[in-house]
């Protein structure tokens, strides 16, 4: 009983003896921060920066070709015209007449108008259809396949203009067909008896043998 009793006292000692200490440095600290705020100048005074060495400037003198510079030219003044006092000094003073050579406006192509295929009263006959070249990517591939290319047909029967109005599902089998129509001949299209121009649809087949 006597053992369990020196026991209880004694943490009763340790927490008291804790709570002293603490409250003893709680003092101490407070004590300090007061002593610093008393001792510590309340206002601190910030010097400027001085440099250490002086900065000299120097100047030079510029050289006299620049110390004045040249006065530009004064421009002519303009002449005033004086009046003739004889015929000769007119006639002599005389500019001679321009002579204008005619130039005569060459027809361009692009005025003939383009009459509808159904419309025109002669229509244009082949002259020749070269077959078109097939490519080797296709051929190689096994690639076969129809397109039909419509080609602008001019007043001589040569074709000026080309493309594609079905295609074949290849580029290039359309691009051959493409290139074989622009080689074709026909001979023109005429209405009231003049040449015009006119679109024929020409097919070309691909076909591998």
């Amino acid at each position: 009983m006597s053992s369990r009793t020196e026991n209880i006292s004694a943490l009763e000692w340790e927490e008291r003896y804790y709570a002293i200490a603490i409250r003893l440095g709680l003092i101490a600290a407070l004590v300090i921060a007061i002593g610093a705020f008393l001792i510590l100048p309340k206002e601190f005074v910030v010097k400027p920066y001085q440099l250490r060495r002086s900065v000299e400037m120097v100047m030079e003198a510029l050289p006299p070709q620049l110390e004045k510079m040249a006065e530009p030219p004064k421009a002519a003044k303009p002449s005033v015209p004086v009046a003739a006092t004889s015929d000769a000094e007119v006639q002599a003073s005389t500019v001679e007449a321009t002579t204008f050579t005619e130039v005569t406006k060459k027809v361009d192509e692009t005025d003939i108008p383009i009459v509808p295929f159904w419309k025109v009263e002669k229509k244009p006959e082949p002259v020749s259809i070269p077959k078109p070249v097939y490519p080797d990517l296709a051929r190689n591939a096994g690639i076969e396949g129809r397109c039909v290319v419509e080609a602008l047909v001019d007043v001589d029967g040569s074709v000026v203009d080309a493309k594609i109005i079905k295609s074949s599902g290849n580029q290039s089998l359309d691009q051959a067909a493409i290139e074989a129509a622009f080689k074709a001949k026909f001979t023109p299209a005429m209405q009231r008896d003049k040449p015009v121009r006119v679109w024929v649809s020409i097919p070309y087949q691909f076909t591998l043998q």
